[in-house]
């Protein structure tokens, strides 16, 4: 198996969103934010901030 696919498979749903949500841009993670309550908006967030150094292959996955 693949490294790529090994660190993807290690990535919780929470980091996996938040993988995502970096990915999408500003204009289009707001949209997606407005429709969250206050508690997932601060897991998410909280997720993206210690998120680290991601590789990008792991991202295009």
């Amino acid at each position: 198996m693949s490294q790529v696919n090994d660190e993807f498979r290690n990535l919780t749903g929470m980091q996996k969103a938040a993988i995502f949500m970096l990915a999408i841009g500003n204009e289009h993670s707001a949209q997606l934010f407005a429709k969250m309550d206050e508690q997932e908006i601060r897991d998410l967030s909280e997720s993206m901030a210690e998120l680290g150094e991601i590789n990008a292959d792991v991202v295009e996955r």
